[in-house]
């Protein structure tokens, strides 16, 4: 008889993914533990506290002890860049991960992006894939994430709109003078803004209490549990099943291996340091991108001597991100950008994916233009006053500098454009051979640099934003001169691309490792390309689709 393990599944990492993934499976009976390796977060840890949170970042984001990352421009060279937090807020700490401070974003990828290839074709040194799933094949699984986590929003004003099967649960939220006035220039341009879906509660839901339009969105976690995130729907649920173990403060470094063929469990350290394997019949990998490649990396053996899931050489390869283009205007009246939750914004999708004609443009795929959006995550005054770029002749210090805080906070707002670069064969994550974190392992290494098309990307979303202020009055018009630089990420992706070839990518379109008959992936390291929108719904919705098939192939008795 095969040894009896400690659970039926393991799953690393309690957010978007882990956290839909847990409590599917605890629901179906089996015997469920997450290790999370951030503390137990509950509401009345958090509060409206700016210099806690977005500034110190305490208690939100991976300490240096267990978090950071490195840089290199490209593999040519050694480490450039060091960082001991993953940059841009991007490393989620605790049950519900990085939904504990995402600002709501809650949108479908478009049909076309699962067919990549087909619609662009392949740009010199690129790696665009189709992915092995379609749109309709997680049509279902979006729908089931706006109506567990709570999506306002309303389909009928998005022009275009990908297919749906029904409404969104909730109406949209409720838009400030800022956002209105970005609209309203739009409109005078031709273009059809429309509010963005967000996964914070227009109106009471599930027992849960509607936005109180605080402004302390993204960046915090909600004071009433007004904003979604798996903390307060799936693993608040998952825990009331006996069969649900979710231990914190457990930073996982090995999935352990009996055979090429089988993992056995895994290893992690306590808060103490002390170091505990559990064993499991399933282990799903359901951090963030960089640590999903990580771990598996550091969890080589002599069954996986390149890692598990890189026996062809395709572990950390095609990692992509989004780039960001912003823009800032100042008002003769006020704004107030900063008041209201962090997604109440407006969205112009005109030039988002195959939407429009790019003949001569120098670039595929499209980008999102977003508005009015604050600086920094949520815009609140000391964030403004540290991340405000000043525009040519104010100085960073003194009188002038004071005068302009004072004046322009509430009087300016930000248009954000996000751009898809597509991936690249020579971009990827690996693990630094000198830099480590406070326990002593070693960091992932991030090898990457903007695509030679961004740079016309950039030259032809920069002007359409230029005209929405020109069309707005802006007295003032400032910044947007480049995209950010290539080490602060914005929704990294890759490094465990799913495919139907082994020798292309690290998983099967459910995210079973090719080649491993009971490991897992989840997260956004599975996708192949990039959308021009946010990652969150789509992270959630694959991993719907890929729970229900793993309960369907442990409880039919071919995982366990």
């Amino acid at each position: 008889m095969p040894k009896k393990t400690d659970y039926d599944v393991i799953i690393v990492g309690a957010g978007a993914a882990g956290g839909i993934i847990g409590r599917e499976l605890s629901d179906a009976g089996l015997s469920v533990c997450v290790l999370e390796r951030g503390p137990m977060i509950e509401t009345k840890d958090v509060s409206m506290d700016e210099l806690r949170f977005p500034i110190r970042q305490n208690l939100l984001w991976a300490t240096p002890r267990v978090g950071g990352m490195t840089w290199r421009p490209h593999s040519r060279t050694g480490t450039e860049k060091t960082f001991s937090r993953i940059t841009q807020l991007l490393d989620g700490w605790g049950p519900g991960g990085s939904m504990n401070h995402w600002g709501g974003a809650s949108w479908r990828f478009e049909p076309s992006v699962f067919k990549a290839l087909d619609v662009w074709g392949q740009i010199p040194g690129g790696a665009i894939v189709n992915w092995p799933l379609s749109y309709e094949d997680l049509e279902p699984f979006y729908t089931k994430f706006e109506y567990r986590m709570g999506v306002s929003g309303d389909a009928s004003l998005m022009k275009y709109g990908p297919p749906r099967s029904v409404p969104y649960p909730l109406p949209p939220l409720e838009q400030g003078y800022a956002t209105s006035h970005f609209a309203n220039a739009c409109r005078k341009l031709g273009y059809e803004p429309f509010p963005v879906p967000a996964g914070i509660l227009s109106r009471d839901f599930e027992g849960r209490k509607r936005t109180g339009y605080c402004g302390f969105c993204m960046g915090y976690e909600c004071t009433v549990d007004a904003k979604s995130s798996t903390r307060v729907t799936e693993l608040r649920e998952a825990m009331k099943n006996p069969n649900f173990t979710m231990l914190t403060d457990r930073y996982v470094y090995q999935i352990t291996m009996s055979s090429s063929q089988k993992a056995d469990g895994v290893v992690c350290l306590d808060a103490e340091g002390r170091s505990h394997e559990f064993t499991a019949g399933i282990v799903i990998v359901a951090a963030n991108t960089l640590y999903n490649v990580w771990l598996l990396l550091m969890s080589r053996n002599v069954h996986a001597p390149g890692g598990i899931g890189n026996q062809h050489g395709q572990l950390g390869k095609y990692f992509h991100h989004h780039a960001l283009l912003t823009v800032h205007g100042l008002f003769d009246e006020r704004m107030n950008a900063h008041i209201g939750p962090s997604e109440p914004l407006m969205a112009i999708t005109e030039y988002t994916e195959d939407r429009f004609e790019h003949a001569g443009l120098g670039f595929v795929m499209g980008g999102l233009i977003l508005g009015a959006h604050t600086v920094g995550a949520s815009g609140q005054p000391i964030e403004f006053a540290k991340a405000i770029p000043l525009p040519e002749g104010v100085p960073g210090w003194g009188p002038l500098f004071k005068d302009f805080i004072a004046h322009s906070f509430s009087r300016y707002y930000q248009i954000l454009a996000i751009l898809t670069d597509p991936p690249q064969l020579a971009s990827s994550i690996d693990l630094d051979p000198h830099a480590q974190n406070g326990l002593g392992f070693p960091l992932p290494r991030i090898t990457f640099s903007w695509s030679e098309q961004l740079r016309n990307m950039h030259r032809f979303f920069y002007p359409k934003i230029v005209e929405v202020f020109r069309a707005g009055r802006a007295r003032t018009i400032w910044g947007g001169n480049d995209v950010q630089p290539p080490w602060e990420l914005s929704h990294p992706s890759g490094g465990t691309r799913m495919g139907e070839d082994p020798r292309q990518s690290v998983t099967d379109r459910y995210g079973r490792i090719h080649g491993i008959r009971n490991v897992f992936v989840a997260g956004n390291s599975l996708f192949p390309t990039m959308s021009a929108f946010n990652v969150t719904e789509t992270i959630g919705a694959l991993a719907y689709w890929q729970a229900e098939y793993i309960k369907r192939e442990a409880l039919k008795g071919d995982l366990l």
